[in-house]
């Protein structure tokens, strides 16, 4: 007997939304009802690229008070998950799990709800994720790591084992955190960086080896 799609809508309109729409259309286990967005993209490129694909808004932010389903944000801004995720909370929303086909999960990990995981990434296993984290393209996150809340791994970024990362972490495209590393809430890791020590939290890092940054 085949299983009931989950209905779902996606909050955020851009480029990053239409990236989950992807992965949700490739899972095969979602009812697709819509974008909500509270301003849609003005005439040009980035509209058209949005109703090229066929999938209507169903109106402003609070349109997840209503219609049931599940919702998954696309939206790459930490702050920005975090602020939806406690309205939609206060709203009694489900938040869906959404793991594209071609990524790779191993054995024993936690998945919080929120979590959206891109083609290509890897997360091998005992690892703990927390809500609406992202992992997009060719990230891995290996053994014994923990990863908190509305934390964003932009492409490539690789995590060796037994890390823990907080809350509200971002981090840019190719960074690498070696084993045991401590990285502390809300801290910024650039592009390319490479994170040999502990990170306090607030702090900005970047560089080879990284390096504390005003």
């Amino acid at each position: 007997m085949t299983p009931t799609p989950t209905r779902l809508r996606i909050v955020g309109c851009g480029g990053h939304g239409r990236e989950l729409l992807d992965a949700a259309a490739a899972a095969g286990t979602f009812e697709m009802l819509g974008f909500v967005a509270d301003e849609p993209p003005p005439p040009g490129p980035m509209r058209d690229r949005l109703e090229a694909r066929g999938v209507g808004s169903v109106g402003p932010l609070d349109a997840l008070r209503s219609g049931g389903g599940q919702y998954i944000i696309g939206i790459g801004s930490c702050a920005a998950r975090r602020r939806i995720d406690g309205l939609a909370t206060s709203w009694s929303c489900e938040a869906a799990l959404l793991v594209h086909p071609r990524a790779t999960i191993g054995t024993q990990n936690r998945l919080a709800p929120g979590v959206y995981v891109a083609p290509g990434a890897v997360v091998t296993t005992n690892v703990t994720i927390g809500r609406h984290t992202h992992l997009n393209v060719g990230v891995a996150v290996q053994h014994d790591t923990v990863v908190g809340d509305y934390v964003t791994f932009s492409p490539g970024v690789l995590v060796n084992g037994d890390v823990t990362i907080g809350n509200d972490v971002f981090f840019g495209s190719g960074a690498i955190v070696t084993r045991g590393v401590t990285i502390g809430d809300g801290a910024t890791v650039g592009a390319g960086a490479v994170v040999l020590c502990d990170v306090a939290p607030g702090a900005r890092v970047w560089g080879v080896p990284a390096a504390p940054q005003p």
